[in-house]
């Protein structure tokens, strides 16, 4: 099982603070997240690297280029 991603991470990963930025930019990306009872977004590891694969395959080419929308640190993943 996934973990869910800590307010630290969350904020790494959008660099926003606020849930409300940080739900518009999951938003924008298609990354998505449950809402918590607080508001807040509850993301895991796997939901973002699934949206991310979704949108390489949007490309037919394993070599592609990916640009990645802007908004995302996918280097917040390797700590």
């Amino acid at each position: 099982m996934s973990e869910i991603l800590t307010d630290a991470q969350l904020h790494r990963l959008t660099g926003a603070k606020s849930s409300d930025a940080q739900k518009l930019i999951l938003d924008e990306n298609q990354i998505p997240y449950v809402r918590r009872r607080d508001g807040k977004p509850a993301v895991t590891w796997e939901m973002v690297n699934q949206s991310q694969l979704t949108y390489k395959n949007r490309f037919n080419s394993k070599d592609a280029n990916i640009q990645l929308p802007s908004g995302i640190n996918m280097g917040a993943a390797n700590g």
